[in-house]
């Protein structure tokens, strides 16, 4: 079929694809706008959220280191403040040995200042201050850190030997840098880290040549104790996550900074991935909408393009064409309805040309009883002269005889030529009992012949009404023959047809009942469609009732039809009676 080559050849096409797009892909549209950016900005947020949190995790891992070097060196203490003078000052083997895995050096420093050692050989001692003193005296560990040019700071812990007597001095402890910052070397892939104090020293760093990241570091954390920011080096761009660490109540020593920092590209990798695999889908989407929206255009054009070359074909004459419509929807309805429709037509086209038939017929007819009617006049005539001789005996009786059906043949022909006219110069005041009367004696003959036994029935005065005697007369006719009809399969002695007259207070009623085959119910809808009829064509037009219900209305009376298969029919008709 063309369509399948191109659908958007019909203005109904574009109409059904522009409504797609408006109701389909702009809704789409916006919605992938808002979500892609919500997405993206989601993505954003955890990834940096990821990053603060390895940040305050790995600070927290520091601190803990802090404590747990802090709660060895004061066990180590009491052992020391327990022993007695006579043993010296030494400790357990197994203290020492956990010492060893976590400090490089450990001695013990009396108030005037010589330094035992316990644990490895102290190279050069560090110098405390007074307020550092005051610290560890306190009974609280002191940590420290010092500055030994390029090489990493040496960190150093000291407590109180008896914080009761400061006499017996202190003991100290320089922390191992390898030990001690391998919780930092634990850091997730392509993660630099970097610790500082507040006073900008370099406690400890991942890459040791990335000297710009220190200065970043300290430009940009100022004094804020946690957050992030971003720095370029070497067209790399990187997020920096910092989070702090408070010694001052603990330890005495200045804050501690933790910073990580990622490749931007890195730590923004799944908003990557989602930004590249999101236009994917949506792509995807949008050309399963449109393929769709295509194969629903496609459904419903070709039902129309099939309805619209049929129609071409009945308008080329082509009655009784059908069509097939498979669609399951309203178009496959709509393709029976066409079919039904085609079908009619073809009927009524042969209707036409019967009735054109009949339309000559009766053209004819009219010649024809004029053409009798004038030998008719003739006859007439001589017979009235004949009678004027004064014949007598059987010459007279037979005249008469013939004189009576001479006029009752004018009569017929009378009545045949003014059967279909009707005007409002004949409508008088008639009684219809006298109508029913008329058709009884009428169709008597022939009810004999077909042996229905008809009842006429008048039940009270009947008041006058409005009408062409002809017509109704032909009313009665009609509905009295297609009771005859109806009563053809009927047993002889049960054949029966009751015209019942009787009246309300201003409506006459005529109602014509048998006891036949009935009507059925899609039959009694369309019983006076024009052109109807349920006989074969050499039997009916199917104008009878047609005719009927039109003189009815010219005459404002109503019909009423009530039936039954198997038992019978009755006609009601009302007429509105002359006030």
């Amino acid at each position: 079929m063309k369509l399948e080559k191109n659908i958007f050849h019909t203005k109904v096409a574009r109409r059904f694809f522009t409504l797609f797009i408006i109701c389909a892909i702009v809704p789409i549209a916006a919605f992938v706008l808002v979500s892609f950016n919500h997405v993206k900005t989601q993505l954003e947020n955890q990834s940096r959220e990821r990053l603060h949190q390895e940040c305050k995790s790995l600070a927290m891992s520091i601190y803990g280191q802090m404590l747990l070097l802090s709660s060895e060196m004061k066990m180590a203490a009491a052992n020391i403040s327990a022993s007695s003078e006579s043993r010296g000052r030494t400790l357990p083997l197994n203290l020492i040995e956990s010492i060893k895995g976590r400090f490089a050096s450990f001695c013990v420093i009396s108030e005037k200042g010589q330094y035992t050692p316990l644990v490895g050989r102290v190279v050069q001692p560090m110098k405390l201050t007074a307020l550092q003193e005051n610290h560890i005296n306190s009974g609280k560990t002191l940590l420290a850190s010092r500055l030994s040019g390029d090489s990493q700071p040496s960190l150093f812990m000291f407590v109180s030997l008896d914080p009761s007597d400061q006499e017996r001095g202190m003991l100290m402890g320089e922390i191992d840098n390898t030990s001690f910052w391998n919780v930092a070397d634990g850091r997730p892939p392509m993660t630099e880290v970097c610790v500082t104090d507040r006073s900008h020293n370099i406690l400890y760093r991942s890459d040791p040549v990335s000297e710009f990241f220190s200065n970043q570091i300290f430009r940009k954390t100022n004094s804020a104790h946690t957050g992030q920011f971003e720095w370029d080096y070497d067209g790399t761009k990187y997020i920096a996550g910092f989070f702090s660490i408070f010694l001052k109540p603990s330890f005495s020593a200045p804050e501690w900074l933790i910073v990580l920092s990622e490749p931007r590209d890195h730590i923004l990798a799944p908003m990557a991935n989602f930004s590249k695999a999101f236009p994917i889908i949506i792509v995807l989407s949008l050309g399963m909408v449109f393929l769709f929206s295509i194969s629903q255009i496609r459904k419903n054009m070709i039902p129309i393009e099939t309805l619209k070359d049929a129609t071409k074909k009945i308008a080329g004459g082509a009655f009784g064409h059908t069509v097939e419509i498979k669609s399951g929807d309203e178009f496959e309805s709509l393709g029976g309805s066409f079919n039904e429709m085609s079908n009619k037509l073809r009927e009524g086209q042969a209707l036409l040309v019967q009735a054109a038939k009949l339309s000559t017929v009766g053209q004819m007819s009219a010649g024809i009883v004029h053409e009798i009617k004038q030998p008719l006049t003739a006859i007439q005539g001589h017979l009235q002269l004949a009678l004027m001789e004064n014949p007598s005996g059987k010459t007279a009786e037979r005249l008469t005889k013939i004189m009576e059906a001479v006029e009752r043949l004018n009569g017929l022909l009378l009545k045949f030529k003014s059967f279909s006219y009707m005007s409002e110069e004949n409508m008088e005041h008639l009684s219809m009992q006298g109508v029913v009367d008329q058709v009884h004696e009428l169709l008597g003959h022939q009810l004999v012949m077909k042996e229905i036994h008809c009842t006429v029935e008048q039940k009270g005065y009947l008041p006058y009404i409005l009408g062409d005697n002809d017509s109704l007369q032909q009313v009665i006719t009609n509905l009295l023959i297609n009771a005859i009809d109806a009563l053809e399969d009927t047993t002889a002695d049960e054949r029966r047809i009751t015209v019942r007259t009787h009246s309300s207070t201003d409506t006459v009623y005529v109602e014509v009942e048998d006891n036949g085959c009935g009507i059925p119910q899609e039959i009694l809808q369309r019983i006076f469609d024009p052109f109807f009829t349920t006989k074969s064509a050499d039997q009916g037009t199917g104008l009878g009732m047609a005719i009927v219900q039109s003189i009815l209305q010219k005459h404002k009376a109503t019909i009423n039809i009530e039936s039954e298969v198997g038992k019978g029919t009755r006609f009601i008709i009302g007429f509105p009676a002359v006030s």
